[in-house]
This record gives structure tokens, sequence and C-alpha cells, in this order.
């Protein structure tokens, strides 16, 4: 009996060693074959794409309206009534051309008595340098007190002849103002005037005239934008101006940038922009709403799309591969293109940004692309 029980543990000894010694070869053939549990710690994988700074043409489109350079309206100098109407609603002008002309017989007559004024205090005055001459060359003869009283008479008579020369042209003023002309080229607006119209400078104007060649549009742009177009050699030097017309049409004449507004609309952080466009044939008209294409070319730019780049109060940030290790980079966006932000080209060769949603506690560790060195 107890050789038996002596065999039958021997036997499960000799069981129990084989088992364990085929989990012993198991156990590091299975550790053979698995990479380093540290390489998996230590190495993030993203899906990520490489930048590509490249130039990108853009087309920034803004809401602008027309205004005149130029626009007056029309009040006369003196006051009479009107004797001729010249002009008609709409009719175009030049700068001289004359609009009305005012009832003339008073001025005239004022300006031929002036006139006739100055003849009479001329005749007076060569009567007293005469007179004045002669006693002059009469000497002893004649008494230091007479000699006085004929050059006071030249004196007074001389100015008598300047005070007639300047009424004469005073009244040459006025009788000027009964023409009534254009200080500008343009288009003259309404004329809701009758011969025989009573007007004076204290009235209301008498009509309009809008120049309409060149013309003017005004647009808005940001603060950011403004900001960035004083870093440039002169405002929009590298950009051109275009207009879209009410009906979709592009006008055919390019605009030149004139001048910024000298503030900041607080309500909507933008500033004005004004730019001239030649208007030959009358197509843009004041307080018409067009739209302001402004295209230039950047240089040296990286699209990303917007999904990728975090906005945030402190400023704009997206996830990089760089050197092996992830990082989040500030960055400064240029402008939008649909889907896409343009941004400015901060970045290092190599960088490439991550696709994938990032831990924050993560940047600063190793990274690495998906299926770059072929690992997954």
């Amino acid at each position: 009996m107890l050789k038996k029980s002596y065999i039958f543990t021997i036997a499960v000894l000799l069981v129990l060693a084989f088992a364990a010694g085929f989990c012993s070869v198991r156990f590091f053939s299975l550790a053979k074959n698995q990479p380093p549990a540290q390489e998996k710690q230590d190495t993030l994988f993203y899906h990520a794409q490489f930048l590509k700074p490249e130039d990108k043409e853009i087309t920034q489109e803004y809401i602008g309206y027309v205004v005149p350079v130029h626009e007056v309206q029309i009040k006369p100098y003196i006051s009479g009534f009107i004797e001729k109407i010249n002009v008609k609603g709409g009719q175009s002008v030049k700068k001289g051309d004359v609009l009305l002309m005012l009832k003339q017989d008073e001025y005239i007559a004022s300006l031929q008595s002036a006139e006739a004024d100055i003849l009479k205090a001329k005749a007076n005055l060569t009567n007293a340098l005469n007179y004045f001459n002669r006693l002059k060359k009469a000497g002893k003869s004649i008494s230091p007190t007479e000699l006085e009283n004929a050059e006071a008479a030249y004196l007074q008579s001389s100015a008598s002849y300047e005070q007639a020369k300047a009424a004469y042209a005073m009244a040459k003023v006025n009788y000027d103002y009964t023409f009534i002309t254009a200080p500008i080229d343009g288009v003259v607006g309404d004329v809701a005037l009758t011969r025989g119209n009573y007007i004076s400078p204290a009235g209301d104007g008498l009509l309009s005239i809008v120049q309409y060649n060149p013309i003017r549009v005004v647009f808005s742009i940001s603060d950011k934008e403004y900001l960035r177009e004083l870093e440039k050699k002169a405002p929009f030097d590298d950009e051109k101006l275009f207009l879209s017309l009410p009906n979709g049409k592009i006008f055919e004449n390019e605009g030149v940038y004139r001048y910024m507004d000298n503030h900041i609309n607080k309500s909507t952080t933008s500033i004005a922009v004004f730019a001239d466009f030649i208007n030959d044939g009358k197509v843009l008209t004041p307080n018409t709403y067009v739209t302001v294409l402004s295209k230039n070319t950047l240089k040296n730019v990286v699209p990303v799309q917007k999904n990728l780049v975090t906005l945030e109060d402190d400023g704009n940030f997206i996830y990089l591969i760089r050197d092996k290790k992830l990082v989040r980079q500030k960055v400064d966006i240029l402008t939008t293109l649909g889907e896409t932000f343009v941004l400015k080209n901060d970045f290092k060769a190599g960088d490439a940004v991550v696709t994938d949603s990032v831990n924050a506690q993560d940047i600063g560790k190793t990274a690495d692309i998906i299926n770059n060195n072929q690992k997954a």
C-alpha cells in the first residue's frame, strides 16, 4: 500500500513539472514577439497633414455705396428776378456754363453810373493835378498856403478817383453775379424754377450739381485689416479694387484708393475706406449699393481647414507635430476663404497639423504621424 502511494506521488510531481515547463516556454515565446511596453507608452500617434506654404490669390468682398466726389447746392450771390433758365434736370454741365440769368436792368444801370463816376473823378483829378503843377512852377509869386491848398485838392481828387474805380468794380461784380454759373463739372438735379421767380442769397438752394466722373465708393474694413494695411508701404498698394454692380455685372474700371477715415467706428470696429472710379457712362449713381472686390495675392501663406483651428480669447491655435513632439502653436489668421483659414507662415519646415482630437495634457510628449515610418 505504501509502495502504491509513493508511485502516485511521483507521477503527480512529474505532471506538475511538465506543466510548469510548458508555461515557461509559452510565456517567453509571447514576450519575445511583442513590442517593448516602454515604446508604446512614450510615443503618441496621430493623423496629421504636412503644412505647405504657397502664394494664394485672395478676393475679399465688402459692401460699399456710391457717393459723389463733389456736390454743390447752387445759390445766388445777389437778389433778383430770374430772366433765363438755361438748364434742365439731368443735364450735364461744365464748370463756367451759365445756368441761370437774373434780370439785369438795375445792375446795368448801376454799372453805367459807376462808369460815369469814374470819368467824372478822372476829369477832376486831371484838373487838380494840372493846377497843382502850375502853382509849383510859379515859384515865389504863389503863397505857400495857396500851394498847399492846391496839393490837398489834388490828393482829394486822386482819392475820389480811386473810390470811383472801386465802386465800378463792385458794380461789375454785382452785374457778373446776374449770371449764375456752374462751379464744377457734373450733372444737374431737379430744376423746379420758373422765369420771373424772385431769388436771394437768404433763400433755399436753387438746384444741385453732382460730379459723376470720377465718382467715389465708400466701404469699410475691420480694425485688424486696417492695421495690416498700415504695415505696407502704402495702404492697398498691392490690391486691385473692382465693383460688382446690383445686376451682378463687374464694373469695367478699376478703382484707385484715396484715403481712409480718421477714426474707427466703435459699434462695428471698422474704418471707412474711400476709392475713386472713372465713370464715363454714368453707370455709378450716388447712393447705389455695390459689392467691392479687393483682389491681391498673399505671398508665402498657409491654408488650413477651419475646424483644425481653435479660437480662444487669448488667441487662435493649432496642434502640430514638430520635431517628433506634440506642440500647441499660436497662429495669425490673415483672411478666410470658405471653410479655410489663411494663416501667416510662422511655421517650421516639416510641421504637420494634427487632424485628430488632442488631449491638452499630451502637449510636449513624443508624437509621430500615423503610417509615418510604417507605424499605426
